[in-house]
């Protein structure tokens, strides 16, 4: 559903609002989510096949070329069967099923780790004791597209030799996840506009713009909201999810 933007948290558009917002760009969008989620995972596949070019032929890096291109098998049939376009407008439908929390975002975390290190970044996860066997209800790809997202950004943007924090809690059926990082502030008037689609907190780095738009996207797909706050040089991404055991 499309949304709009108030203190940096998404609300719902009203349909007199929705009509007049960006109604062109639809198709575009549509085949832009896709190119967005593909082109995401194979550049994670060719960093891993130079790793292993420059004798970096480890285990760990042909376990993470395997489990890389099956997360992008995984991603685009969750996309093919979820997203769909049709009268002018995109629909999300999330695929639930159960997961335990703790067991699903652990590895995920430590397949992030091999990138950030490379960069000279660390990922710090803290997971509340209240997630300790907590099974939920949600999509899991969508989940991790949110969550893969918010890293990468994170990792753009941070200084190298810092830590990027990934704090999750549950508290009654809310999920909260934060990632957190230390490099470039972003001034409220861009961040007020970063959820927007193809906007970019800085054009000379590479990217589609779509990332944080479809991270909003889904993350209200599922329920949930996702803001943003930086200052003194610290960027909160906070995603809310409502969740069901």
């Amino acid at each position: 559903m499309p949304i709009s933007f108030e203190n940096n948290i998404i609300t719902p558009l009203p349909p007199a609002a929705l009509a007049q917002k960006n109604a062109p760009q639809t198709i575009e969008l549509f085949l832009g989510m896709f190119a967005h989620e593909l082109r995401t995972q194979v550049a994670g596949t060719v960093q891993v096949c130079r790793y292993i070019r420059e004798g970096s032929k480890s285990e760990a890096f042909f376990q993470a070329l395997e489990t890389t291109t099956l997360d992008t098998l995984h991603i685009l049939d969750n996309m093919l069967a979820t997203v769909k376009f049709h009268n002018g407008k995109l629909d999300i439908t999330p695929a639930y099923c159960q997961i335990d929390f703790r067991s699903w975002i652990t590895p995920f975390i430590r397949q992030q780790e091999r990138t950030a290190a490379l960069q000279q970044k660390d990922i710090c996860l803290i997971l509340h004791p209240s997630l300790e066997n907590a099974q939920v209800a949600t999509d899991p790809v969508k989940l991790g597209q949110i969550l893969q997202n918010l890293l990468s950004n994170a990792l753009k943007y941070s200084h190298p030799g810092t830590v990027i924090t990934v704090k999750c809690s549950l508290e009654g059926n809310v999920i909260t996840m934060q990632v957190i990082n230390q490099g470039m502030e972003i001034p409220p008037e861009k961040a007020s506009r970063l959820f927007i689609p193809y906007e970019r907190l800085d054009n000379g780095l590479a990217g589609t713009g779509l990332g944080l738009f479809l991270s909003a996207q889904y993350a209200h797909a599922l329920g949930g909201a996702l803001a943003v706050q930086s200052e003194q040089g610290n960027t909160v991404f906070t995603l809310t999810l409502p969740v069901y055991s």
